[in-house]
């Protein structure tokens, strides 16, 4: 955990000198479940430069929450939460229902479509993940990030990486005889991003749309959100 977050809660301390006010802070965070049993905190010399105090202080103060048990300093490693608290429930009142769209109650009662936590035989966009060449892939983007360097780290074309669509476009011209250039190609995270967008683009709420049963759910879900009627037709 990087100490930053620990700002907000230190500047609304106003009880008692610095060192007090840090320990309070600490003890809050961890008793909030902020900062975790086990967690490592900053350094004190990190801390003390985030919050514009001296280490001393800072120092002064890991030394006071070690002694009542809070944190554990442990040489070469650093200092470490030492106690796990309880979660409080926090009172008040529940959180209000939130009132949607009616497209987006649609989509909430569509249910999403989830793809199972481990691969499953026959299961539709659950490859063979422990057959992926890892490696090849690591020496492929350590390439790619040197040659590029931050150019590639910034928001591009909303339709995809150019030159990947380029090379789409000319796969599908050389091997599938499609007619088509880089600017038919649109390149998104997924095939149910796709349809989603599909559905977004060209369907209007009462609009029938036939599915082959049994077909992917994820189309299913993307056209109801939609508002479109689905149709089953046996395979």
């Amino acid at each position: 955990m990087t100490s930053s977050p620990l700002l907000a809660l230190f500047s609304h301390q106003s009880q008692g000198g610095l060192r007090e006010r840090l320990c309070g802070t600490l003890r809050q965070a961890i008793a909030s479940g902020h900062l975790r049993y086990g967690q490592k905190v900053p350094s004190s010399r990190q801390l003390a430069m985030d919050l514009g105090l001296s280490r001393v202080t800072v120092e002064a103060a890991y030394a006071q929450l070690e002694s009542e048990g809070y944190l554990q300093r442990q040489s070469g490693r650093g200092t470490f939460v030492a106690i796990a608290m309880p979660l409080r429930a926090q009172p008040g009142k529940q959180h209000d229902i939130l009132n949607f769209s009616a497209r987006g109650s649609q989509v909430l009662a569509t249910g999403g479509c989830q793809e199972p936590p481990f691969p499953q035989a026959f299961a539709a966009g659950s490859p063979e993940l422990r057959a992926f060449p890892h490696a090849a892939w690591r020496r492929i983007s350590a390439s790619v990030q040197r040659s590029l360097g931050s150019k590639v780290m910034g928001y591009g074309d909303p339709c995809g990486y150019a030159p990947l669509r380029q090379a789409v476009a000319d796969y599908l011209a050389l091997s599938r005889g499609l007619r088509c250039d880089a600017g038919q190609v649109m390149i998104l995270t997924s095939s149910q991003q796709a349809l989603q967008l599909l559905a977004l683009m060209f369907l209007d709420s009462g609009d029938d749309v036939w599915l082959e049963e049994p077909g992917y759910p994820g189309a299913r879900n993307a056209f109801l959100a939609a508002g479109a009627h689905c149709n089953a037709t046996g395979c």
